[in-house]
């Protein structure tokens, strides 16, 4: 099959050689991928299909908000959505039984490689989905992405409405791991210029009284994301490809409204 002018055993092989980054397996688990390659990857390659991987947390209830995106993604009759930890497992010999760090890297890479969409769903700072953000802005992937991030505010924002959004935006920034005091600092004085700038009168003192209250009676259910998660999620909200939500009916919204902004086969917003 050939697509943008490369067959499919130059695209395998490209995913290959991103993943095993210099690795060399036995002949046994080549073989074993070609397999797992002839069996899984024919569902994202249909024609006149568009496909979505979706990517997320399994832990407690956050395997919930993955299945609402796959459930919405795929009701046209013409789309298919798959989640990457269903896929399953390649079985290389090289992890003698166990589960090998270099499974996850070949599967996400040989899907991502023929899937039309990326679709990510974030809600926390913490566990395997934080590297597959990391992942998923790589050239490779970046173009094909959109992220989701619960109760984001849009740091990179240079716009606002009300106060309330510029102190969410703010309650992101303070609650932020990974960032130094004296940049914690210098983001508030530039979310507080930008504010002003957009005709939204708030003084320093007001912002510090309310990240005050914040701190003092913090949800831990309230998304809160690592600094790092912030700069990535901005990456994407300047490319016009990141959607926050709120509640599970925002989520099947946006969701839906994302795959129709994005209507054609294989292409960017």
């Amino acid at each position: 099959m050939e697509s943008g002018g490369r067959t499919q055993y130059s695209r395998v092989h490209a995913a290959l050689t991103r993943s095993l980054a210099g690795v060399t397996l036995t002949r046994e688990d080549y073989t074993v991928i070609r397999n797992w390659v002839n069996e899984e990857l024919p569902q994202l390659q249909a024609t006149g299909y568009t496909s979505y991987l979706v990517f997320g947390s399994y832990r407690r209830g956050y395997h919930r908000s993955l299945r609402i995106a796959q459930y919405e993604l795929a009701k046209a009759v013409t789309n298919t959505a798959i989640v990457l930890g269903d896929t399953p497992p390649l079985g290389l010999t090289i992890g003698e039984g166990r589960t090998d760090p270099l499974e996850f890297e070949i599967k996400f890479h040989l899907l991502t490689e023929f899937t039309d969409r990326n679709v990510a769903i974030y809600e926390k700072d913490s566990g395997g989905e934080a590297v597959e953000l990391g992942l998923l802005r790589h050239d490779h992937c970046f173009a094909e992405t959109v992220v989701f991030p619960r109760d984001y505010y849009g740091v990179g924002q240079q716009t606002f409405d009300t106060k309330d959004e510029v102190f969410e935006v703010a309650r992101h920034i303070a609650f932020a791991d990974g960032i130094d005091t004296a940049q914690r600092k210098a983001e508030l004085r530039g979310l507080l210029a930008t504010a002003r700038d957009t005709g939204i009168e708030i003084t320093e003192h007001e912002l510090t009284v309310y990240l005050e209250e914040m701190m003092a009676e913090r949800d831990g259910e309230k998304a809160s994301y690592s600094w790092v998660h912030l700069a990535i999620f901005r990456q994407f909200e300047e490319a016009g490809r990141c959607r926050t939500w709120h509640t599970e009916p925002d989520l099947r919204e946006t969701v839906t409204e994302m795959a129709l902004d994005w209507p054609t086969h294989g292409a960017s917003f």
